[in-house]
């Protein structure tokens, strides 16, 4: 992604099976297929791949056939989806937000979701809903270390950080949620240390490092048995999962019909539990099987309130 929300996260979860198909979708030009066919967007990370494969499954078990077309930047998936060549696909409402429609301003959760959906509403793409969790960055510590250290919200951060380590990914550090935190809660680090996102987990599991910024539903916070720090101050936005849907596709009820189930069903401790799956390196870790495993978790779940 390119923008406020970059994630250079592509692991080698992708079986073969994975790999082959959502490359062989991306290939397939738009102007190839059927008019009754759907084509799923997805950006450049594990999640995105899940929810994808997922999101075609379940149009497909409606009779709506669908491919997914993978490895899609933000700017790029974005105007894909205006331009019809792809029906939908997951953003997240900070990037929308930022990245997209260049606002600077962070807004409360429920007033950010109703703004972006009249911002694209606009330009007749639907905000059809958010599907019960949030990928956001947020600052990680191992969770007997913050419990020792008494740190339960970033602000508790303030009066340590001086002697602690922090690690992000390469372009943290730059980005302008680091920027707003450190204004937010005077904070000063020892040491800021840029690492590959998979290796930040370990490192501060193992003490390497003392802090990270992480992604809140990144499976290797269960694994590790790391903590996320509160954020009492707001600094960094809201990043619900939101699904959106082409213009030509806004008045396709049996489109709506087949999406609506998965609408406010995955929480973040599943959603993590669906990565982490998805960072094996066998056949049970391809997209489609975790996206078949994820239906089976969600399907009889009611969803939570908007």
């Amino acid at each position: 992604e390119n923008g406020l929300r970059h994630r250079s996260r592509l692991r080698a979860a992708l079986g073969g099976v994975g790999i082959a198909a959502l490359v062989a979708a991306t290939l397939v030009p738009a102007m190839a297929r059927s008019a009754s066919s759907y084509v799923v967007g997805a950006k450049t990370f594990t999640e995105q791949y899940v929810l994808a494969a997922l999101i075609a499954q379940r149009l497909n078990a409606d009779g709506l056939p669908a491919t997914t077309r993978a490895g899609l930047g933000s700017s790029v998936i974005f105007d894909a989806l205006k331009a019809g060549d792809i029906d939908v696909y997951l953003d997240y409402s900070g990037t929308l937000w930022a990245n997209q429609f260049h606002h600077t301003e962070i807004r409360p959760r429920e007033e950010l979701l109703a703004d972006l959906k009249s911002i694209l509403a606009k330009q007749d793409i639907t905000l059809l809903g958010d599907l019960g969790f949030a990928n956001a960055y947020a600052l990680i510590m191992p969770k007997q270390r913050a419990e020792a250290l008494g740190v339960h919200t970033i602000a508790d951060l303030a009066a340590l950080a001086p002697s602690l380590s922090i690690a992000g990914d390469y372009e943290f550090f730059s980005r302008p949620e680091w920027a707003g935190i450190k204004a937010a809660y005077g904070l000063s680090f020892r040491t800021l240390r840029q690492m590959q996102p998979d290796f930040m987990y370990a490192a501060v599991a193992s003490g390497e490092v003392d802090v990270i910024a992480g992604y809140t539903s990144d499976g290797l916070i269960a694994k590790y048995d790391l903590t996320l720090l509160g954020d009492p101050k707001h600094a960094i936005p809201p990043y619900d999962a939101v699904m959106l849907l082409a213009p030509k596709r806004k008045d396709d009820t049996k489109l709506r019909a087949a999406l609506l189930p998965l609408l406010g069903r995955i929480d973040i401790a599943t959603m993590r539990e669906a990565n982490l799956r998805a960072a094996g390196n066998d056949g049970s870790s391809s997209p489609d099987a975790v996206a078949r495993w994820l239906w089976e978790k969600i399907a009889t779940r009611r969803p939570t309130a908007p």
